[in-house]
């Protein structure tokens, strides 16, 4: 599997355990940041390591596709974006990425490559979802060339955020 995924202004690279620092104070600890995801906010720094000492642990794993997301001028991490799930085989997309860094197409560039990259390795399909009032991720999301599959009402966002949600569907096909 590769190592790096490279666009015209970011690349895309595998986790490191020195990332726990960036992702803390770039997106995971910002609460507009986490507010349409199924993770709160990260409290303090202790949370960010044990989450990315988690995933290294997980990374031989094959079916762990994960990537920190950083621009050609830096390797600091501005946002993630990973395999989140498999749903009927088809591996379903999740994103984050720095409030400093929204409008600026980012989001975008990085999970149109990141799609390719997994139909590229084989997957028929690719599946992603939005809270409905998410306005700017279901904006990414059509960029991308998703089709809106249907809406689904769920009881429970995640065991972190146990409030209702109605969120879209999505689907991109080889």
């Amino acid at each position: 599997m590769d190592n790096v995924i490279i666009t015209k202004r970011l690349i895309l690279r595998k986790v490191k355990a020195s990332d726990a620092e960036p992702m803390f104070t770039n997106w995971a600890s910002d609460p507009e940041v986490t507010k349409y995801v199924t993770w709160l906010p990260h409290e303090n720094i202790e949370t960010s390591k044990m989450l990315i000492e988690y995933w290294l642990k997980k990374e031989d794993n094959p079916k762990t596709i994960r990537y920190m997301i950083t621009t050609k001028e830096s390797d600091e991490p501005i946002g993630m974006i990973d395999v989140v799930d498999y749903i009927d085989g088809s591996p379903e997309i999740g994103y984050s990425l720095s409030r400093k860094q929204w409008n600026k197409g980012y989001m975008s560039e990085a999970c149109k490559a990141f799609t390719q990259y997994l139909l590229d390795i084989g997957f028929d399909k690719v599946v992603i979802e939005a809270n409905v009032e998410n306005i700017a991720s279901n904006r990414v999301i059509e960029k991308c060339g998703f089709t809106f599959v249907r809406k689904e009402h769920k009881e429970h966002c995640s065991i972190f955020k146990p409030e209702p949600i109605d969120v879209y569907w999505y689907e991109i096909k080889r």
